[in-house]
């Protein structure tokens, strides 16, 4: 890759030992390694990872979401909410589609919509 194109990426990286306070918003894939208090919203169809290390005290908003590491506030993905079993996550999910990996420590109130229309309606 060269620098030109390095240059046009849109991605956001925050590291394992970074520490923020404030709403960020981001385009492309995101990357939180470290401590945030504040929401984070992408602002397009890319994805968010929350890795092990990190502390999210806030709201995310994002199409897809990946937690690996400890969120506490409110999680809404337009999109697909992966949850992996080394996970803790404390607050309220709103997600398309949810996926739980056993292992999660979860203290949620949760709510998960398939809209595809071959769903039975209740």
């Amino acid at each position: 890759m060269n620098e030109l194109t390095f240059k046009s990426l849109e991605f956001t990286l925050i590291g394992k030992d970074c520490e923020y306070t404030g709403d960020i918003k981001t385009k492309g894939d995101t990357i939180l390694n470290g401590k945030l208090k504040g929401s984070v919203t992408v602002m397009d169809e890319a994805k968010i990872v929350i890795e092990r290390d990190a502390y999210i005290e806030g709201n995310i908003y994002c199409k897809d979401i990946e937690v690996f590491g400890v969120v506490n506030g409110s999680i809404n993905s337009a999109g697909s909410l992966i949850i992996r079993s080394s996970a803790k996550v404390y607050g309220n999910i709103h997600a398309q589609n949810m996926s739980i990996y056993p292992g999660a420590i979860l203290n949620i109130e949760g709510h998960a919509e398939d809209a595809s229309p071959d769903t039975p309606q209740a």
